[in-house]
């Protein structure tokens, strides 16, 4: 849990008290009482001194009454969460005894600021504050000024001002019954039966038994319908059993809305809205998912960043590694043009997820391809909202569209296996290109 900025007013009551300050009310109150107490002892007027009675106890009451402690504020939120319909982030109000309301002021990227009185009846009152999650990655949250209001006027306290919390939202998982993987087998052990013999579960051939077989291969029926007395053993022989190798690599150097006009920069997309990141980042994880659950290795890359990638291992720690990296990767500066590709362990499956608006991810997978890796290009673009374009725009879209496809047809020409995410069925295209590779094989 992260425990965001704030306990100013407790900080400072550490070192020196708290003085809730005086504000104009009291001293107006007391002052015109006053004034028309003199009024009328001067002229003789009782009802004016009577009029100024309700004035003159009414600072006199406010000044009895006087908070005397700190105000303090906190808010907790998750370090990390899994993307669901909202974020909580829980706000603590704890009051002195004098101040039962708090005016609570919060903003946070891409929503209406909130503006509310909140009663704190008993001292301390705890209150959630959400904002819509649909977006992944690094968030963050509520910026809170409260102010609290002494109950009888008359006294205010600055504002304690809360700093936000940042949290990390993991992409969720989509369900896929199967995702192709390469026949071209590494490793030792794994779920799939490779070419080469070795402890495995399928069925090679059956030999005479030689030094270094294990005696836990023989086959007993063959061995006594061959050689009734057992002068000679015969034993199983298997293929082994591997593992296959999946890289995900996903091109952050880009992230844009569905509506082509905020691409400029100008506007942002709305909080309630994925992006072509959010897209790509539950796009790469689910299919992380499946092949970790399927018992192979899985690495990951990521085009926007020069630096070392996720290596290539195994199991739900791995996983979790992965899914960390992917919620991590982000645009960093203007998108850069790599010369060379990243280098894959022969024998990968490729899975590569980017809108497809350069040339740039285009001719890295063209290139994979041309070195003999299997490769499934996963276009992340969202369906496009034109609105809010005027008639330059719409044809400058048209054109950049038209040469996004031309890209896309170009892989789909070279064997690359394309997929739109956000509205093809991916089940459908990925279960498909694994059929044609079980028969290729």
């Amino acid at each position: 849990m992260t425990r965001g900025g704030a306990e100013q007013a407790a900080a400072a009551g550490s070192s020196a008290p708290v003085r809730w300050e005086r504000d104009a009310v009291v001293v107006v109150s007391a002052l015109t009482g006053l004034v028309l107490v003199c009024v009328g002892l001067v002229f003789g007027r009782p009802q004016v001194v009577a009029l100024a009675v309700p004035l003159v106890l009414s600072a006199v009451w406010a000044a009895a009454n006087r908070p005397t402690g700190p105000v303090r504020v906190t808010t907790v939120a998750g370090g990390t969460a899994v993307r669901d319909r909202e974020l909580v982030v829980a706000l603590t109000l704890e009051v002195p005894d004098g101040a039962s309301v708090v005016r609570v002021q919060a903003s946070s990227p891409g929503n209406e600021p909130l503006d509310a009185l909140v009663a704190v009846p008993s001292g301390a009152r705890t209150v959630d504050l959400t904002t819509p999650s649909v977006r992944t990655g690094p968030r963050e949250l509520f910026s809170i000024d409260a102010v609290p209001l002494a109950d009888e006027g008359g006294w205010f306290l600055d504002a304690s001002h809360v700093a936000p919390d940042h949290v990390l939202v993991l992409p969720r998982v989509r369900r896929l019954d199967v995702v192709p993987v390469r026949s071209q087998l590494r490793g030792l052990t794994g779920p799939h039966s490779s070419r080469r013999p070795g402890d495995g579960s399928q069925l090679r051939d059956i030999a005479l038994f030689r030094p270094g077989d294990s005696v836990r291969r023989v086959d007993w029926r063959t061995t006594a319908r061959r050689s009734p007395e057992v002068s000679e053993l015969y034993v199983r022989r298997t293929f082994a059993a591997s593992e296959a190798s999946v890289v995900i690599v996903v091109d952050s150097r880009d992230d844009v809305g569905p509506e082509v006009a905020t691409w400029g920069g100008y506007r942002e997309t709305a909080p309630d809205v994925q992006t072509s990141l959010d897209i790509a980042r539950e796009a790469a994880a689910t299919i992380a998912t499946v092949v970790v659950d399927g018992g192979d290795r899985l690495g990951f890359e990521d085009l926007g960043r020069l630096h070392t990638p996720v290596p290539m291992s195994g199991g739900k720690r791995h996983l979790q590694r992965v899914v960390h990296a992917l919620a991590l990767a982000r645009p960093a500066g203007a998108p850069r043009h790599r010369e060379r590709p990243p280098q894959i362990p022969t024998g990968s499956m490729v899975y590569l997820f980017s809108t497809f608006l350069d040339d740039s991810a285009s001719q890295i997978a063209l290139r994979w391809s041309a070195q003999g890796h299997e490769v499934v290009a996963v276009d992340t673009l969202p369906e496009e909202i034109l609105r809010g374009l005027d008639r330059r725009e719409v044809h400058a879209w048209r054109l950049t569209d038209i040469a996004r496809r031309d890209r896309l047809f170009e892989l789909s020409r070279s064997g690359v296996t394309v997929l739109r995410w956000a509205s093809d069925d991916p089940s459908v295209a990925l279960r498909a290109r694994a059929r044609a590779l079980r028969g290729h094989s």
